[in-house]
């Protein structure tokens, strides 16, 4: 049962996120592309020709199901024994299996920004670097927990530097390692999957 209703959460999101990306593009994206004439006077809405690929037919609708799954997928094994590491000696098995179904649905989530961002003839390693490293950096930081003997304003815990303890470091380091492991994984499938034709970039 809990895994039926996360399948349909995760299908729900895809759905959602990709209906938000065809509502908030421009007009002129979705139906012509916008054109200045000779004399440099005056814009000209004008239909894409019958070879320009459109970015939001059904094909690429289902293209950004596959690649939702792939990522959860990929990104959820690679990441399950690192999660269990953190999670089983500190929180228990069930926060370790709902930690773990919502990073296959951060890895389904990431995979299909991941293709909007690196698109047809986007061959800059540091642009995939940078998708992968902000996803890292925001789940990271924000699945460190702030122990109850902190004080606040300025928030200190103690050695060794005092916004930071040995404990939130420690946090830091095991949610980075799980991160990198569930996106950097996601990535490479991503990656495979577009060297093999299972999965189409997105064009520009």
């Amino acid at each position: 049962m809990a895994q039926t209703h996360l399948l349909a959460l995760l299908l729900f999101s895809l759905s959602y996120l990709d209906a938000a990306y065809s509502f908030v593009a421009p007009q002129s994206l979705r139906n012509g592309s916008i054109k200045i004439n000779r004399e440099g006077s005056a814009l000209t809405s004008s239909r894409r020709s019958n070879n320009d690929e459109d970015k939001f037919s059904p094909q690429q609708r289902l293209e950004s199901v596959k690649t939702g799954v792939l990522g959860a997928l990929a990104g959820g094994i690679a990441a399950t024994p690192f999660i269990a590491f953190h999670d089983i000696p500190a929180y228990g098995l069930a926060s370790w299996e709902f930690d773990t179904d919502m990073g296959a649905i951060e890895a389904a989530l990431f995979a299909i920004v991941y293709r909007y961002c690196v698109r047809k003839k986007d061959n800059n390693d540091m642009l995939n670097m940078g998708v992968i490293g902000a996803f890292v950096v925001v789940r990271t930081l924000s699945r460190v927990r702030v122990p109850g003997y902190c004080t606040a304003a300025p928030l200190d815990c103690g050695d060794p530097i005092g916004y930071f303890d040995w404990n939130m470091i420690q946090q830091l380091t095991l949610n980075g390692l799980e991160s990198v492991a569930l996106f950097g994984a996601a990535a490479a499938a991503m990656e495979v999957a577009y060297d093999r034709k299972w999965i189409g970039k997105f064009p520009n």
